[in-house]
């Protein structure tokens, strides 16, 4: 049998290139069988060891001999190139310009630039590798302004929340949630399709919140009818007294009831500045994402039999956000907002 005469030098390099991450499984198994080799491990245990052959560890010993580590670290694995990869840039550009909605559509196009047929599964595969993901499409206003939106964040909302994080101030996003009682679907990991039942009518629970950046409070007020200017005041009123004496901007959309002379005198007789962001802009209301961590965590695949479930349900997780759940709130409600260059595109 073969037998190799390693040096203390050369155990110390095998045992060195083990521990490098950026070396391959397939490869650490032939040092690891070298390695063992040098033990004097018979090529049988060895085999059973790392699931291997006989013959492949002494194909390994052989390499090792001949070519040493370098031989070892070398990837002889085959690689085959893809028929399409010379058209690699007009397919990219292609799929960028016009997206397609199926790997069905993606073999069709791919086809039409490269006059190659492909499976679903390679067209599939072809577009992975190009940096392409299976993503769900987003919904924007189609009157945002772009550039008024980048304006108001430059010069109106980051010079107040610089001032929020100094202590200067307090910095509360307003807006109102409607949830109405019946099914919301999501998806799940499940073996056969699970089928959520949706109560009858439109029972509707609407909530008016307000939640702050510095420290992630969250204030609402719930109510079954109608969110209102006096919804409004409401909230304002309660702001105004859990933080009395301090700097508050609230910042919220132009809806009729919160762009209310009767919002605005309240506001200003309590010294509370209203920033109001604008039009087509939710984006850049950060309490959007409360709503939907209500709808992910609280209703999403949650069958409620009755509307005082279906409440005590919303109002214990708003609870919760303002106790053992806040951790989510630090987690989301982050300064880091989306904007569009182009929002009609």
């Amino acid at each position: 049998m073969l037998r190799l005469n390693l040096s203390d030098t050369d155990l110390e390099t095998l045992s060195e290139a083990l521990d490098d991450p950026s070396i391959d499984d397939r490869a650490k198994r032939k040092l690891l069988a070298i390695r063992m080799h040098a033990l004097n491990v018979p090529h049988a245990a060895i085999a059973r060891t790392l699931n291997i052959t006989d013959d492949t560890v002494t194909n390994y010993v052989k390499l090792y001999e001949s070519k040493g580590l370098e031989g070892l670290l070398e990837n002889r694995f085959f690689q085959p190139t893809s028929k399409v990869a010379p058209f690699f840039d007009a397919i990219k550009k292609s799929l960028a310009d016009e997206p397609v909605a199926s790997a069905k559509e993606g073999a069709a196009r791919i086809k039409k630039l490269t006059q190659v047929e492909l499976s679903e599964t390679q067209a599939r595969r072809i577009m992975k590798q190009l940096g392409l993901e299976y993503r769900k499409t987003a919904a924007i206003p189609g009157g945002a302004d772009p550039q008024l939106q980048l304006d108001f964040l430059t010069h109106e909302l980051l010079p107040r929340l610089e001032e929020a994080q100094k202590g200067e101030r307090r910095v509360f996003f307003v807006d109102a949630a409607h949830f109405v009682l019946g099914a919301f679907l999501g998806m799940i990991w499940c073996f056969t399709r699970i089928f959520i039942p949706s109560a009858s009518g439109r029972q509707r629970y609407s909530v008016l919140g307000a939640v702050e950046t510095r420290h992630h409070d969250l204030v609402t007020i719930q109510t079954t009818g109608s969110v209102n200017a006096g919804t409004v005041c409401e909230l304002i009123l309660k702001l105004d007294k859990e933080y009395p004496g301090e700097e508050l901007t609230l910042v919220m959309d132009n809806a009729r009831y919160q762009y209310n002379s009767q919002v605005q005198e309240l506001a200003e007789r309590l010294n509370i500045e209203l920033l109001y962001l604008p039009a087509y802009s939710p984006n850049l209301n950060l309490i959007e994402r409360v709503w939907k961590l209500v709808k992910s965590k609280c209703l999403r695949n949650h069958y409620y039999e009755d509307f005082g479930s279906f409440r005590s349900a919303i109002d214990s997780f708003l609870a919760s956000l303002r106790g053992k759940n806040r951790p989510l709130l630090q987690s989301l409600i982050t300064e880091n907002f989306q904007l569009y260059s182009n929002p009609k595109s």
